[in-house]
């Protein structure tokens, strides 16, 4: 596995769920939906204008990863997938995938509702505990 210097303390090494020649995917450490993540560009660019050609066909690729692993998972499917791309807080270029669902969904064991379906997502601020990470990683690995 590549370094990680999106996360210089290192809090979250397990998090990794896929990597590719450009990018790099972990689950979120914040889950604002069930399977939240986010694709990290190896290479530290801050604009989207800056990505390579191949770095943006291997963006594609990373998403469609994703996308059908939470698709083939009974745990998610999830019926849209909202990207984000800020950069407010992190200026290392990072694409955050939100899976979004029209009904709840259990998962270790929690209700996981998404109460503004069909809306930008609730944006939470607390981490999730290390386990329920690597709960969620293993379960798309």
């Amino acid at each position: 596995m590549t370094n990680r210097p999106w996360d210089p303390v290192n809090n979250f090494p397990n998090a990794v769920v896929a990597e590719s020649n450009y990018w790099v995917t972990e689950i979120s450490y914040r889950q604002h939906t069930l399977g939240c993540f986010i694709i990290f560009c190896k290479r530290n660019v801050t604009h989207i204008s800056d990505l390579s050609d191949e770095e943006i066909v291997d963006l594609k690729h990373a998403m469609k990863e994703m996308e059908n692993r939470l698709s083939k998972s009974p745990n998610f499917q999830p019926d849209w997938i909202n990207y984000w791309q800020m950069g407010n807080g992190l200026p290392w270029m990072h694409f955050h995938g939100i899976p979004r669902y029209k009904m709840p969904r259990e998962f270790a064991g929690q209700k996981w509702v998404d109460p503004e379906f069909g809306h930008p997502p609730i944006w939470k601020r607390q981490k999730e505990e290390k386990d329920l990470i690597v709960e969620i990683r293993e379960k798309l690995s």
